[in-house]
């Protein structure tokens, strides 16, 4: 593979993932700044109606569930149509019109609005970005490329944390309006993705796709490139007839069916494993533990952030060099161990026992939690997404989990609280365990690897 090929893929995969730092950047004001509004300086921004009451708090929170759904069906529906890269630009849009909405901002309405056109486009970029990225990777690289996505939401999240603790409320939206901006004045100079372009009978424009993203000048170049002349010749035959009409029958094969049970399943150990839950209520979490953990609310993001981020990295240096499934498996059963002594402890606690040697623990089970899940759980299920299920139906299965995921998510924001109410902490926290290692069994016994195999490949192990 040409290192120009490799640059060029890497950039590509940079550029579309603004979309994920923008997204993680309205995601992460959204915690760092409501229900109070407090700016860097104490002071508190009042709209001209007044302060933002709970009630409205909540339902600016929840507008980017809404949004994210609203997006999943939009992404789903042009994607095919429009193409990977036009679907992508697009999905820029409404993020500029979300920053400049909190801008202007004079009544809580704005920003409901600027949430829910955050979650439009983040629905969006997650039906469109495992698609691009997937599409445009060569193999060796495709694990790591297709996991940059979560990080740069998680890194979109920690801006935004860090924002909002050094920032004055009116220049953050300033500054985060510049990100997508420059996606849009950048991303429409790149190629459509050379799977597309084959899929619509272009296949002129196919080869050409394929030759900047593997960084072939000329035939003289070709020589060697094994890979490359391999996936000329699947463009040529795979996509030689109009593949655009779906029917019942590709959702009947082995592929199709297993592929959706695995990424459906995978969807809701996303969400269920309790990663999502403990990163957005880390305060109720610590303050319900019983932990020594004594931090500002601005500082404890921060930190919880920078946590996840850390994990995203180790993910990406992890992912083509011992694969997906096996970053499942240790993520999941490390999961499973921390909710389980964590469930544990605030059992003790519940029974009155006497903890206080043991005061450290929650703190070091959260973080083992969050850096664990992430590095798996919350990364691998978008990749493999992107590369088990097949070629024809792989538009409408991404818009599918995804809608999965952002109803599973909104689950999980409305009802665990009033769960860890019921059944106390230990209770939601043991739940969270039994779903991790029910996930952790899924992962051993259903799904196979992918790291290092082509789509063809991958069709025919999922054949047998």
């Amino acid at each position: 593979m040409s290192r120009v090929g490799v640059l060029r893929q890497y950039m590509a995969t940079v550029l579309v993932n603004l979309l994920g730092v923008s997204y993680g950047m309205i995601s992460g004001w959204s915690s760092s700044a409501l229900p109070t509004l407090q700016t860097s300086a104490g002071d508190e921004r009042l709209l001209e109606s007044g302060a933002i009451t709970l009630q409205q708090a909540s339902w600016i929170g929840g507008a980017l569930c809404l949004g994210g759904i609203v997006g999943t069906l939009v992404g789903g529906a042009i994607v095919d149509r429009l193409g990977r890269k036009c679907t992508a630009w697009i999905a820029g849009l409404p993020l500029v019109v979300c920053w400049v909405l909190v801008i202007v901002a004079n009544h809580p309405g704005y920003l409901m609005g600027a949430r829910f056109l955050g979650g439009l486009a983040g629905g969006i970029e997650f039906v469109v970005t495992p698609l691009y990225v997937s599409e445009i990777a060569c193999t060796s690289h495709r694990g790591t490329l297709s996991s940059l996505l979560i990080l740069s939401c998680c890194l979109g999240v920690e801006f935004a944390y860090l924002a909002g603790a050094l920032l004055h409320y009116y220049t953050i939206p300033w500054v985060s309006v510049s990100v997508p901006v420059f996606f849009l004045a950048t991303f429409c100079f790149l190629p459509e993705t050379p799977s597309h372009l084959a899929k619509v009978q272009k296949l002129a424009a196919a080869e050409r796709s394929l030759r900047f993203f593997r960084g072939i000048r000329s035939e003289k170049d070709t020589i060697g490139e094994d890979e490359y002349v391999r996936e000329l010749q699947l463009l040529q035959s795979v996509h030689a007839k109009d593949a655009t009409v779906l029917s019942w029958s590709d959702f009947t094969s082995r592929h199709a069916q297993l592929g959706l049970l695995i990424c459906l399943t995978l969807m809701a150990l996303n969400q269920f494993c309790g990663c999502f839950y403990m990163m957005n209520y880390a305060q109720s979490v610590f303050a319900e533990s019983g932990s020594v953990l004594n931090l500002s609310p601005s500082l404890s993001v921060i930190v919880v952030g920078l946590i996840q981020l850390i994990g995203c990295y180790v993910c990406t240096l992890l992912v083509d060099r011992i694969g997906r499934k096996i970053l499942l498996l240790i993520s999941s059963f490390g999961l499973t161990l921390g909710q389980s002594v964590f469930a544990s402890y605030c059992y003790g606690q519940e029974l009155g026992y006497d903890l206080t040697s043991f005061s450290w623990l929650p703190l070091v089970c959260f973080s083992v939690i969050v850096f664990i899940g992430t590095i798996g759980v919350g990364t691998m299920p978008f990749v493999v997404l992107a590369e088990i299920m097949p070629q024809k139906i792989k538009g409408f299965a991404t818009t599918l989990c995804m809608v999965t995921n952002w109803t599973f998510a909104f689950i999980a924001l409305k009802y665990f609280s009033t769960l860890s109410i019921v059944f106390g902490m230990y209770g939601l926290l043991l739940f969270f365990a039994i779903c991790s290692l029910l996930g952790m069994l899924f992962v051993l016994l259903a799904m196979p690897e992918t790291k290092g195999k082509t789509f063809h490949e991958i069709e025919r192990i999922m054949e047998k």
